[in-house]
Formats: structure tokens, C-alpha cells, sequence
């Protein structure tokens, strides 16, 4: 090989490592915001001065390292084979992207990559058993502004701006390479009114009124009943309740699966919940599961400040592998209590949009979530939670044991949080924003990430068109 050809391949060594090593940033448990759109640049740049099959395995190589990211929580949690996918996804789409933009000079093709990305975002979300968990788009979640354009176009449309930088440098730089003139203005226009979008709903929020809210939370081991001081769960909760009514909250929740019951005595606790919520004047919601002949669920019940069951809710959205003994729900739950709305869900139902969008448009103001996660995934998992409230526009009070306790508006903003402890009752009291309306996309759902697909397919089959000429 020549000095040139070393260097080139050098250039293209490093490009691919400095892009993986972005990607692990941008997939990571707790993601650095701004490395997701800076990742593509390097790869894509090389990648349009190479040949299509070089191209492929420098993508495939960025892919592979952002994947190692969550690769051990994906075994735990999920399944291995997602980091492989994304692996590959990202070979499809940047061998695709370069036979755009080197077969064509038209000012469009600094879409494709976008385009292509929020296309996959949306399919993903639609068939996956995990939602629309492993998003680009959870990478934003401390990018209040970006955050924004989920109220009109959910995941698909924050994976289209964050893409939308590096394809737009990339393409600049091919443009440049290629003596051609730039092109730059209408992708810059459309990064201009997003961005100016998330600007002006954040500062034209105003101050709506709230409910003071409350939650609870102690680490423990499944099928455990009482607390590392040996006190019942059941008492230590009790406590946490009377504190947390004491500070003046009126609404509290508290994690999922707290025990499991037997269907025969849960009339019995039921009623020690009910005659709580009552004693102390409260919407209370506590997590269990219950276990019959027929299988078991795993439910959340809601009790009114007169002590009365509003609510008994299971679970719709259960963990592969993890939840495969339960028995899965089939109705959502609103509660109507003057003049606020409640919407209760457990823990994983909120890693899928549809959801949130039933609940926002029947009028839930306020979700209540009970959840359990697994400690290392806290912060993402409860973002993927304030997220669901971002694009339908309600308020979301979630309870997670080995998770974090943390209260959100509707603009994505974290109003209250603390992490769950093993050593005492972990408590939070804050405000939770109710009124509003549903959000454009509440209503509309994924057409933009559909109309993505559509495009998608497009360039697809352009390029097989092309390559078969």
C-alpha cells in the first residue's frame, strides 16, 4: 500500500473511532446530549470519499462500538441481539445515505440520512416488544429545547434533528471535496424553526396550577416483606404515606410489585390501603402482584381520599423473558376526581408511545406510575417516562424502587428527584402541573415518522434502481 493509501486508510481507522466512540456516549445509560449529533460527521464524511463497501464496514464498526454502550444491561434486560441490530442498522443506513449524496447533486439528498434514521425510529417503535426503548432520541433528554418537537412528531421527529447536523456537515464537506457550491441554507432553516420551536414553547410554558404530590420508594429483594431493619413493608410504606400527607401532599404513589399476594387475601389488603388513604386524606396508588389459579398480575390499585378502590389497574406492557409468568392487561385506567384527571401505568407500559397517546387524549392531566427497575438503568428509564409526557402533554409522578422518584411536566422538565435507597423509605414531595390540553401528536401519532418510511422506501428503491443500471 502507497504512504496515500495508508493515511487514507488511517483517516478512515480514525473517523470510524471517533464516531463509535460518540455513539457509545449518545447509547449509553446516561448519555452525553451533545454527542449524538456530532457523532455522525466523521464517519459520514469518509464514508462519501469511499467505496461503498469500505463504507459499510467503517458504519458497521461505529455501530458495533456505540452498541457495547448498554451491552451487558441488554443482556440482562433485553437481549444481546439488539447491539448486533444496531450494528447493522447503521451499515444499512449510512451505505445507503452515501448512495444518495454521491448519485445525486440535488439539494434534498442532505435527507436522506435523517429521513432514513427517523424511518427506522418508527418502524422499531411499532414492532418492537420494548417500544421505543434504545431511541436516539432518549439521548436528548437533558436538551430541553430539542426535546420539544415530540409534542408534534414523537421519537422520529427528535432523531430527524439530532441527524440532521452531521448529515448537513458530511454533505457540506462532499459539496466542498467536489467543487460544487454550497447548499446549506434549507437544512439550516429547518434546524432554525425546530430548535426556535422547543425555544418558544419552553418560555411561553406559563404557570398552570398543580397537586401537591408525594412518593415513596424502598429497595428490596423480589418476594421480600420486610425492610433491611426488619420492619414489615407494609408498616415502613405506612410511614412514608403519614410524612408525606404530613408535608402536605394529597396524591401519592408507590412502586410496583411492593408484594405478592395470594387473589384471596388481596380484599384484605385492599382494605389496609383504603382505610390509609382515608386516614390520611389521599389519593394513594401502591403496586402488587397478585397470584391465583388463573396466573398472575401484576396490578396497581388506586384508592380515594374515602378510601374506596378508583382504580385497579394491570399491567399491559410486560419485560420479555422477565414478566413471562403475567398475565398481561388489556384496559387503561383514568380516574375522575373533580376537577383533576388521573392516569395510572406501571413501570415498562410508558416505554411505549401509544400509550401515553390513549391516555392524554381521554384527559389524564396527571400519570401515576409504580415501577422497578434495575438500578443502573434509573436515569434513563425514568426519561423515558418524561418523555411520554412531553409528546402527549400530561405531568408524570413515578415511583421506582431501585430506580429514582421523580416528578416531570409536560415540557420535560424534572420537577423533583431523588434515587431510591435499601436503608429507609425514600420520600419526595413536590407539585405536580395538571390542566393543559393533549398535544398535536396525542392526536396525530407517528405521521411524520410514516411519512419518513414512505421516503425511506423511496430512497431505497432508488438505490437498487441505481445500482441495477
Amino acid at each position: 500500500m502507497s504512504a496515500a493509501g495508508t493515511r487514507g486508510a488511517a483517516l478512515q481507522l480514525g473517523a470510524m473511532l471517533v464516531s463509535g466512540g460518540l455513539l457509545f456516549m449518545s447509547y449509553g445509560l446516561q448519555p452525553w446530549w451533545p454527542a449524538a449529533w456530532l457523532a455522525p460527521i466523521p464517519l459520514l464524511i469518509v464514508a462519501f470519499a469511499a467505496p461503498a463497501r469500505t463504507a459499510w464496514w467503517l458504519a458497521c464498526g461505529a455501530g458495533l462500538i456505540g452498541g457495547l454502550s448498554p451491552f451487558t444491561y441488554y443482556v440482562v434486560v433485553t437481549t444481546p441481539v439488539l447491539a448486533v441490530v444496531l450494528t447493522l442498522l447503521w451499515g444499512v443506513v449510512v451505505t445507503l445515505t452515501r448512495r444518495v449524496v454521491v448519485g445525486t447533486p440535488h439539494w434534498t439528498r442532505v435527507f436522506a440520512f435523517p429521513v432514513l434514521w427517523a424511518a427506522l425510529d418508527t418502524l422499531i417503535a411499532a414492532v418492537s416488544p420494548h417500544g421505543s426503548a434504545g431511541s436516539l432520541a432518549y439521548s436528548q433528554m437533558e436538551a430541553l429545547p430539542v426535546i420539544q418537537i415530540a409534542s408534534l412528531a414523537g421519537t422520529p421527529g427528535i432523531v430527524f434533528v439530532v441527524t440532521l447536523l452531521g448529515s448537513l456537515v458530511a454533505v457540506e464537506a462532499h459539496r466542498r471535496r467536489r467543487g460544487e457550491p454550497s447548499d446549506a441554507a434549507p437544512p439550516l432553516l429547518v434546524l432554525a424553526v425546530i430548535l426556535g420551536f422547543g425555544f418558544v414553547r419552553l418560555a411561553t410554558a406559563g404557570t398552570p396550577t398543580s397537586t401537591p404530590v408525594g412518593l415513596a420508594a424502598l429497595d428490596t429483594a423480589p418476594l421480600a416483606r420486610v425492610g433491611i431493619s426488619g420492619e414489615p413493608l407494609w408498616t415502613a410504606y405506612a410511614r412514608g404515606v403519614e410524612a408525606l400527607a404530613r408535608r402536605g401532599a394529597r396524591l401519592i404513589v408507590l412502586p410496583e410489585k411492593i408484594d405478592a399476594i395470594d387473589a384471596e387475601m388481596a380484599p384484605t389488603l385492599q382494605r389496609r390501603l383504603g382505610t390509609l388513604a382515608r386516614r390520611h386524606k389521599v389519593h394513594l396508588v401502591a403496586g402488587v402482584s397478585v397470584v391465583s389459579d388463573e396466573g398472575r398480575e401484576n396490578r396497581a390499585w388506586l384508592f380515594s381520599p374515602a378510601g374506596a378502590l378508583a382504580a385497579d389497574y394491570n399491567k399491559q406492557h410486560l419485560i420479555p423473558g422477565i414478566e413471562a409468568v403475567f398475565e398481561p392487561g388489556r384496559e387503561d385506567a383514568i380516574v375522575r376526581h373533580e376537577a383533576d384527571h388521573y392516569g395510572v401505568a406501571i413501570c415498562k407500559d410508558l416505554d411505549f408511545a401509544a400509550l401515553g397517546r390513549r391516555y392524554a387524549v381521554r384527559g389524564a392531566e396527571i400519570m401515576l406510575v409504580p415501577a422497578w427497575d434495575f438500578q443502573r438503568d434509573a436515569w434513563l428509564h425514568s426519561r423515558l417516562a418524561v418523555l411520554r409526557g412531553v409528546e402527549s402533554g400530561f405531568a408524570i409522578v413515578r415511583a421506582a424502587r431501585n430506580g429514582r422518584l421523580t416528578v416531570s411536566d409536560r415540557y420535560g422538565r424534572v420537577l423533583a428527584e431523588l434515587p431510591s435507597a435499601a436503608d429507609g423509605v425514600a420520600i419526595v414531595a413536590a407539585a405536580a402541573p395538571r390542566g393543559g390540553t393533549p398535544t398535536p401528536y396525542a392526536y396525530r401519532g407517528d405521521v411524520f415518522g410514516w411519512i419518513c418510511v414512505i421516503l425511506a422506501l423511496v430512497v431505497w428503491l432508488g438505490a437498487v434502481l441505481v445500482r441495477a443500471g
